[in-house]
């Protein structure tokens, strides 16, 4: 059974308040009678507050009271990581504040409380205090560097610092004989993305370019730096070179090659060769079949032969391979070819379709499970690089 957050709450604070009374029994050699009585006099006033269902003053009572030490540390950082959690960053800033201002504090005690108020600081919005508190931990070079770089990276992702983010990569990643090299791969080519992304927007395709083959040094299997080198290649005339990498998508991941249809149409399209972007879809394996697809073959077709060969086509098709896109372009074309009642009972099927398209998400979070209609290389939801992908739409799903 899985307790509510209030409970919890309760529970560590009936916890600190047993330890309190515990830690102050243990020690009670080494206090004099008045700080002993001072102790007791926190400790019962920190009772009643529990007594009286009042947690938030019974915890500032017992923290007030509660010696800072090797002991009770661990309590304290606790304590903190709960307020954080629970929504309340600035109580727990002010618990690790507190603690790392002891001058007594050991090194590496003194580097974890740091750690966590740097967390403290991204969670509040406090980007700056975070970046500042984590330059100082990652450049001790201790047991929290690492930790301390990956939060610095999470810092430049969420603030679009690309080039700050892919110096911290190439410090996590090493050499490329790194054992790590591997593991930030992907997430260095879509820095390089970004970077692109954003040089294109300036027409700067020179830089942009310059960008994405980093991007695809770093991970040949980017189906976004394909798609993007792709995107540059055909705005900048390069037809050939763009439906070329365009292309290379159905070897990186199948599952993306929709996402270029649009892109590989308009390059096809600039050469005057629809003939030749026809062709090449029908040459794809079954396997590559999805209701982008069906409809991009679909409507050549309906170009070179009609409607009424466009409609078969698809008839065919979604016998084969139920599709739901399939299915409402093959009615889109009975409406077009039908008369009278036939043609409006058609019509309010295909409001009904519609309405159940529209409602169906195409991505999804391999990590997380989140779902949208549109393609985002970082999961909205739990920030994961790559991890979305296209829901297959065949079998009416």
């Amino acid at each position: 059974m899985v307790l509510p957050g209030w409970c919890v709450y309760l529970l560590f604070v009936l916890a600190l308040a047993v330890g309190f009374w515990q830690g102050r029994r243990s020690s009670a050699v080494r206090y004099t009678d008045t700080n002993a009585s001072a102790i007791d006099k926190h400790y019962f006033k920190g009772l009643n507050h529990l007594l009286n269902e009042q947690p938030d003053a019974a915890i500032e009572t017992f923290i007030e009271a509660l010696e800072v030490n090797s002991e009770t540390l661990e309590t304290h950082l606790a304590l903190g990581n709960l307020l954080r959690r629970r929504g309340e960053t600035d109580r727990a800033i002010r618990i690790h504040q507190n603690l790392l201002a002891r001058p007594s504090l050991p090194i590496q005690q003194s580097h974890q409380v740091q750690y966590e108020l740097a967390i403290d600081f991204i969670k509040a919005g406090l980007f700056d205090r975070a970046e500042g508190l984590l330059k100082e931990l990652v450049a001790t070079d201790g047991n929290y560097r690492s930790q301390g770089l990956q939060r610095l990276l999470e810092i430049y992702r969420d603030e679009k610092e690309w080039e700050q983010g892919l110096a911290i990569i190439s410090e996590l990643s090493g050499s490329r004989f790194s054992k790590n090299y591997d593991r930030w791969a992907d997430i260095k080519a879509h820095f390089h993305c970004e970077l692109a992304e954003e040089y294109m927007l300036s027409t700067n395709y020179l830089t942009a370019r310059q960008q994405l083959k980093y991007a695809l040094a770093a991970d040949k299997k980017s189906v976004r730096a394909s798609l993007l080198l792709g995107k540059l290649e055909i705005s900048a005339g390069h037809y050939r070179k763009g439906i070329s990498q365009l292309q290379k998508i159905t070897s990186q991941n199948r599952q993306f090659f929709p996402e270029a249809l649009p892109i590989l149409f308009a390059g096809y399209e600039q050469l005057n060769d629809i003939k030749g972007y026809r062709q090449f879809l029908m040459s794809l394996p079954d396997e590559y079949l999805s209701d982008a697809l069906l409809i991009a073959v679909a409507d050549i077709i309906e170009q070179d032969e009609g409607q009424a060969a466009a409609a078969q086509y698809i008839a065919s098709e979604v016998l084969k391979k139920p599709s739901a896109g399939g299915l409402y372009r093959l009615l889109e074309f009975y409406i077009e070819l039908s008369q009278g009642r036939t043609q409006e009972h058609l019509q309010s099927l295909k409001t009904v379709m519609s309405a159940i398209i529209d409602h169906r998400a195409h991505y999804m979070c391999q990590d997380c499970g989140f779902k949208g209609k549109q393609l985002h290389w970082l999961c909205p939801s739990c920030k994961t690089w790559g991890s979305i992908e296209p829901i297959k739409t065949t079998n009416c799903e």
